[in-house]
């Protein structure tokens, strides 16, 4: 058997292949057997009617693609053995019509396993950012916390203003609009954007009892609101009494405290992902991967199944999110195919650094994980390990886990802390 290999972009190779005759005929002929199990010809037991009178029965084109069907699958894995690639994709397969006494000619074009050239990884430097939780930043989360604990009391005599909530019930409503409907109540705050911006400015300056009509909201449609109430938000004052109500602390000094751990918390984990994700665009910029379209299309298919699970536990469907932000299907692929793109040249990458530096989970860090897993699911870990097994998704965590822990050492490489 020839092989010959032609190596394309993206990963891609093709490997042109030629059976001798004298294997073209022994495929041939198993076909003919195999067709004559299958066939019955009057006048014979099946299995039984002489070759030539089988072929000439089913014709010699139907023998020829039992013989194409028996010898391609074979002939296509000793190929890929002798080139000695390793393929991730179904192959492509073209074959040329067989010719009596001569050879089986075929094209088998197929996605690789990519090559991965990190570069010098160990020279990355990224300086983590200082994550610092301020005076400012704890006052202001206070402030929030009032906001949130905030009662709404009566305006009094003046005029609503911005800041203020105004109940309005629709009188009259004409036109197309369908916000507004005759006779419900509303309670608008002015100024915080909810409502449309000309229905917010009617109602600014209005005092309890007013009517006002709103005729802007498109062309053709009037609304007209009956002030029924005015009311301002009253916040708390900042007392230890407070701090004991709105977050079980004993003084307003242990409530900054609370709060400013929980802040340096998040501040800290937000800048731990970002520079975890700078640290991984150095390694991708001094890497080379040849990212097989497959393998990206593959992924754009994760994250749009992804996007209809978080949609879906919304309440909404894909259908509903594509006429919300105006984008055709084909839109939302070209959108998302950058991050696939990204994410498979990360995976990778990173698999192959963690190749590099020898990086693979102990038997006893993955029993902590499935531990945390089942801990997570409120399940045993025996049957956490069972489902996992009947899955297929065992590798899958260790796979994660690996990936993480080759993160976690290339961050290390990245801030100079790593041997």
């Amino acid at each position: 058997m020839k092989v010959e290999v032609r190596k394309e972009p993206a990963s891609r190779v093709v490997l042109e292949v030629e059976l001798p005759p004298e294997d073209v005929q022994k495929g041939v002929d198993q076909a003919l057997d195999r067709l004559n199990r299958r066939v019955t010809i009057p006048g014979f037991r099946r299995g039984r009617a002489p070759k030539v009178l089988l072929q000439r029965y089913v014709g010699k084109e139907a023998v020829y693609e039992e013989a194409v069907n028996l010898l391609v699958p074979d002939a296509y894995a000793n190929a890929v053995d002798q080139a000695g690639v390793r393929p991730i994709t179904r192959p492509q397969i073209q074959v040329d019509a067989i010719e009596d006494g001569k050879p089986l000619r075929f094209v088998a074009t197929v996605d690789l396993v990519p090559e991965v050239s990190l570069g010098d990884y160990r020279a990355i430097r990224v300086p983590p950012e200082p994550a610092a939780v301020t005076d400012a930043d704890v006052d202001a989360a206070i402030e929030d916390l009032r906001r949130r604990h905030a009662q709404l009391v009566p305006l009094g005599e003046r005029p609503a203003a911005a800041g203020d909530f105004v109940l309005v019930r629709t009188a009259e409503a004409s036109g197309d609009q369908v916000r507004f409907l005759p006779g419900k109540e509303y309670l608008i705050e002015l100024g915080a954007g909810i409502y449309p911006e000309e229905v917010e400015q009617a109602l600014a300056g209005v005092t309890a009892g007013e009517r006002t009509t709103v005729t802007t909201l498109d062309p053709a449609s009037t609304v007209t609101f009956q002030v029924t109430d005015l009311k301002r938000k009253e916040l708390p004052d900042l007392t230890d009494e407070f701090a004991k109500t709105a977050a079980k602390a004993t003084s307003v000094q242990e409530l900054r405290d609370v709060m400013r751990a929980r802040m340096q918390q998040e501040v800290e984990a937000r800048a731990n992902e970002a520079h975890e994700a700078k640290v991984v665009d150095a390694l991708l910029q001094s890497a080379t991967i040849d990212v097989p379209a497959s393998l990206v299309d593959h992924e754009l298919q994760h994250l749009v199944t992804d996007l209809a699970e978080s949609l879906s536990r919304r309440g909404l469907t894909m259908q509903r999110y594509l006429e919300a932000t105006e984008k055709t299907e084909q839109q939302l692929l070209d959108e998302l195919r950058p991050a696939a793109d990204r994410r498979v040249r990360t995976q990778l990458a990173v698999d192959e650094f963690s190749r590099a530096e020898r990086v693979e989970p102990t038997q006893e860090e993955i029993d902590r994980e499935v531990e945390n897993v089942a801990r997570r699911l409120q399940l045993d870990d025996t049957r956490v390990r069972e489902w996992l097994d009947q899955q297929g998704r065992y590798d899958t965590l260790v796979t994660a886990l690996r990936r993480q822990q080759a993160l976690a050492r290339l961050v290390a490489i990245a801030r100079g802390d790593a041997a």
